[in-house]
């Protein structure tokens, strides 16, 4: 065995080892970086939730949302559809400036169809509030604050 082999074999172990742990630390900072992105939803047109009409849009999501009728426990059902699987969000309404109650998304049959049960109260009798949305997915986190029509 020449002295170039036995240099190769002593320093082979630091290397791989080395590597290891830069590589480790390069794919820690870029999923740091990632999960940091903060992304809008604009409004397309008015957004009127009665109709359905009301379409949130980014360049790589799309969501539409609608509601129904009040149920007798006096939740308003808003049901979320979006162009790609969500992993999950928040949705709330309230008045402009005011705290606005803010309720989970539940997952009706998959990732890309979701339902939310706001309490009339957060709504009122009000035909428009203040929507306030935060979205996941792959690794983003979409936002949206606009004015929402609701009758």
């Amino acid at each position: 065995m020449n002295r170039h082999l036995k240099i190769a074999f002593i320093v082979a172990p630091f290397l791989a080892i080395g590597g290891y742990a830069v590589m480790d630390q390069y794919d820690y900072y870029q999923k740091k970086k990632l999960a940091k992105a903060l992304y809008t939803l604009k409004a397309e047109g008015a957004c009127v939730l009665s109709s359905g009409a009301c379409v949130l849009k980014n360049e790589s999501l799309t969501v539409s949302l609608s509601s129904a009728a009040a149920e007798t426990n006096g939740d308003v059902p808003m049901y979320l559809e979006s162009s790609v699987a969500l992993a999950g969000g928040k949705l709330g309404f309230g008045d402009e400036g005011a705290e606005i109650p803010q309720r989970s998304l539940q997952q009706l049959q998959d990732d890309q169809h979701w339902r939310v049960g706001l309490p009339q109260a957060a709504i009122g009798e009000a035909s428009a509030v203040g929507l306030r949305m935060v979205l996941m997915s792959g690794g983003r986190v979409y936002i949206a604050e606009v004015e929402a029509a609701i009758r």
